[in-house]
């Protein structure tokens, strides 16, 4: 049985990923990614310590699923799969707009509190009394994040059955051999790589990478602040 991987190990793109087809377009962001992901080791080492608080618990919380979704993105890009790797992009921006949130509270530990006992989102109003829903949440980090809501809306299609399913498995095309108004129709199961534009997988990998790289830059703020609070005074 195969062991699994060391999760700082840094994973080659393999032989027919989109990265080794279009190597000059897609490999430098592909070896970034995974770097990232391997860095996800190294950067919550940085915050955890002996000294634990709520806030830490979140961020433990936050960091484990982000290293799952880029490791799932991962594989799923090189296997040419973007019925995967949408949903996965849009599960990283669900952390990341509820992280931009707890940033903007001024009881940060008070929320992280609740939501490690098991808290919602959902079930909390902000300060106009409005539900905390994934779109609500995603409104307040547009500040922040002005690029987040466009990609939300995106891949939220993936989410659910949608066109967006079907037009990128089936494609419908005038048959010009024909005199007659014929349609050609082309797809396959799965979906094959010639369907899939170069532009729609630079896209998603750059998304899954902003995304990812924004959300260090909050657990980056939260160890300094921890490590500011922990050092002794002069």
């Amino acid at each position: 049985m195969d062991q699994p991987r060391p999760p700082r190990e840094l994973r080659p793109i393999p032989s027919g990923s989109p990265a080794d087809t279009h190597q000059a377009e897609l490999a430098k962001g592909r070896m970034r990614l995974d770097a990232m992901r391997a860095h996800h080791i190294d950067l919550s080492r940085w915050f955890l310590g002996e000294e634990l608080y709520e806030t830490d618990l979140f961020f433990i919380a936050v960091m484990a699923r982000s290293y799952s979704l880029v490791d799932g993105f991962i594989s799923a890009f090189d296997s040419w799969n973007p019925a995967v790797m949408a949903p996965l992009l849009r599960l990283q921006i669900d952390s990341l707009a509820r992280v931009a949130y707890l940033a903007k509270v001024p009881k940060v530990e008070k929320l992280a509190l609740y939501l490690i006992g098991g808290g919602e989102f959902r079930k909390l109003k902000d300060t106009d009394g409005k539900n905390l829903s994934d779109r609500r949440l995603v409104e307040h980090s547009q500040e922040a994040h002005p690029w987040i809501e466009d990609v939300y809306k995106a891949t939220s299609g993936w989410v659910h059955f949608s066109p967006a399913h079907i037009s990128a498995a089936v494609q419908l095309t005038p048959d010009e051999s024909s005199d007659e108004s014929f349609l050609k129709l082309f797809g396959g199961i799965p979906i094959r790589p010639e369907q899939i534009p170069l532009s729609a997988l630079e896209e998603l990998l750059g998304a899954m990478t902003q995304a990812t790289n924004d959300l260090f830059g909050y657990v980056e703020i939260w160890a300094a602040t921890k490590q500011a609070k922990l050092e002794p005074a002069a």
